[in-house]
């Protein structure tokens, strides 16, 4: 499943990535490649242990509200 996804570059060098809807999943790295192999890779995790427990998935429109929200 596809949720938007945030990415900014770090003060001290690389980059920083997050979905906001799925609080917790940020990932970082020295490249922008590097960042958004290691978000996908926390973002399967993250699902995986959500469906594991149980937890209800974030609607996509509200996952979309959220990362315009940031943009503002």
């Amino acid at each position: 499943m596809n949720y938007p996804m945030v990415i900014y570059p770090c003060a001290e060098g690389g980059f920083v990535a997050e979905i906001p809807c799925l609080k917790g999943c940020l990932a970082q790295g020295e490249t922008l490649q590097e960042t958004l192999e290691e978000l996908i890779i926390v973002r399967d995790l993250w699902l995986e242990t959500a469906r594991k427990k149980g937890t209800n998935l974030p609607d996509k429109k509200f996952a979309i509200s959220q990362v315009k929200a940031l943009s503002l």
